[in-house]
């Protein structure tokens, strides 16, 4: 891991970045306080997670899940009742 100053890694923010994307751990400091940059991992679709499970659940059940055919005929056939009058 290598850690920087603030002030050192201002003129290598890119270089810095592509060393982080391609796996580095870089440590910035300034005074006490610390940050560390590292890879993150995306998403993987292919792993069972239960975060993701969670998320899917959520959207399935949510507001905006569609329609069936039978509420949506129901829905456009009141829209046609209200515009004939």
């Amino acid at each position: 891991m290598k850690t920087l100053s603030i002030l050192e890694a201002q003129g290598q923010l890119s270089e810095l970045i592509t060393q982080v994307y391609r796996g580095e751990i870089v440590e910035l400091a300034d005074g006490d306080r610390r940050v560390t940059l590292a890879p993150s991992c995306g998403l993987d679709l292919e792993e069972d997670s239960p975060e993701l499970e969670s998320e899917l659940l959520k959207a399935a059940n949510g507001p905006f899940t569609p329609y069936s055919s039978e509420e949506m005929r129901a829905a456009c056939d009141k829209i046609v009742r209200e515009k004939r009058g």
